[in-house]
């Protein structure tokens, strides 16, 4: 048993010990790129590990009750590790002090224990851990007040999705008497008023934390006012992993008709709203945040699937959005060098970096879903188990509203291959050229 434990739990192990290790260097004042090494090198054991425990079928619960080690559970750490990986990777950077890389492993740490949670007990602790270190990663290395706006009101509204959370898990144990994700999905065949309202509040606090409208007030201001890479790891690894833990909650029950509707409700607000507002962005990461309510409404709205195929259609939406998102996120970090995220800064820029550009090209239209790009295939499987579930008309308008998202994607990468600014001239050469025509007239 001893040793099943520690397999079991050894990608976590791995994140836990790259904090310490980045704890010690820091405290050694050794270079931050050791830090940087340990994370990835922490991130790529426990993907060995995870490949291992998949081609093996593993499946084991560490502690009883409260940790359980499924299929969803290793494809979904795998998801969250490979897009923190890409983070580390492909943001050389980022590396601006040890503090980095313990928060970026802590909040990783945190999405992993979410996701291997039973109960609302070990549910709660990789919330809040996987929170928490996002709050200073949004003003560390920063001394803007934009900087702490922005953490602020995701302090603020984190912490009123928290009590939601736990109000709903409240009413939860009430019914059930334990704080067992399985036996709260059990109230949903209920359709009591007491198990809706207890579903409502957890799905509400949930939906909070992964930005879903009009729970998305703290989005825009949050990933405007941190670093792209910081920015990256929210939109990819936060999201993702809060995404899932509404899988995990939910589980593969049949949601009665008050929470079908208030889902089905909020899923097309969301997809209409984030589009819509993200046309109108002349930043990049304020266009992501928007882009990323839009993408909210989508995962939710595979909540709607009785198919039995509701945690793998997520598991690919999540992980083909979280990857397309840092491999934007990336791009145009090298494109666009520099704490200046204006939208205007990409005119031309594939003149400059044809290689960088067209990533984000691609990046873009992945998440505009157009085919054949990887982004089509994660809207097509949600559409189609949608579909296969009997609400045809919700999902015909959802279609409808994803190509309202077709304009800023598009424009973005029309951006890149339009003739950029003409370079304004020298002021030596152009008081030279004064002078020759003066002595000429």
């Amino acid at each position: 048993m001893p040793t099943e434990f520690w397999y079991a739990l050894a990608p976590d192990l791995l994140l836990l010990g790259a904090v310490v290790v980045a704890m010690a260097l820091e405290v050694a004042r050794v270079d931050a790129r050791w830090s940087q090494g340990a994370f990835i090198a922490a991130a790529l054991g426990a993907l060995a590990v995870l490949f291992d425990q998949f081609s093996g079928q593993y499946a084991a619960a560490p502690v009883a009750g409260e940790l359980v080690v499924d299929r969803f559970a290793i494809v979904g750490k795998g998801v969250l590790l490979a897009c923190a990986l890409g983070v580390a990777a492909w943001f050389p950077g980022s590396a601006r002090g040890h503090k980095f890389w313990i928060l970026a492993a802590s909040s990783l740490l945190g999405g992993l224990l979410v996701l291997e949670s039973a109960s609302f007990a070990t549910l709660f602790l990789g919330i809040e851990l996987l929170s928490l270190p996002a709050f200073a990663l949004i003003v560390q290395g920063q001394g803007r007040a934009a900087a702490s706006e922005g953490a602020f009101k995701y302090l603020v509204l984190s912490s009123v999705a928290t009590a939601l959370l736990l109000f709903g898990a409240s009413i939860g144990y009430g019914l059930t008497g334990t704080l067992g994700l399985e036996a709260f999905a059990g109230l949903f065949a209920t359709g009591t008023v007491q198990a809706q309202a207890a579903l409502l509040l957890v799905l509400s606090g949930l939906f909070l934390k992964a930005a879903v409208f009009p729970f998305h007030a703290w989005a825009p201001d949050a990933y405007a006012a941190a670093r792209l890479p910081v920015t990256a790891l929210m939109a990819a690894v936060v999201k993702a992993a809060v995404v899932l833990a509404i899988v995990r909650i939910v589980g593969p029950a049949t949601l009665g008709t008050a929470a079908v509707s208030v889902i089905t409700a909020l899923a097309l607000v969301s997809i209409a709203f984030g589009n819509l507002a993200a046309l109108g962005q002349a930043r990049f990461k304020r266009l992501l945040a928007y882009s990323s309510v839009a993408h909210a409404g989508y995962m939710i709205f595979a909540l709607l699937d009785t198919t039995g195929s509701r945690g793998t259609d997520l598991l690919w939406y999540t992980g083909l959005y979280g990857l397309a998102t840092v491999l934007a996120c990336a791009s145009f970090a090298v494109l666009c060098p520099g704490d200046d995220d204006a939208l205007d800064r990409l005119d031309g820029a594939a003149a400059r970096r044809p290689v960088a550009a067209a990533v984000l090209a691609l990046s873009m239209l992945s998440l505009a879903g157009v085919p054949p790009l990887p982004g089509f295939f994660a809207k097509l499987f949600v559409f189609k188990s949608v579909i296969a579930s009997g609400h045809t008309a919700w999902a015909t308008v959802a279609f409808v509203g994803s190509f309202l998202g077709l304009a800023y994607y598009v424009g973005i990468a029309l951006r890149l291959f339009r003739p950029g600014p003409a370079p304004a001239p020298e002021p030596a050469l152009e008081h030279r050229a004064r002078r020759h025509d003066e002595t000429v007239a």
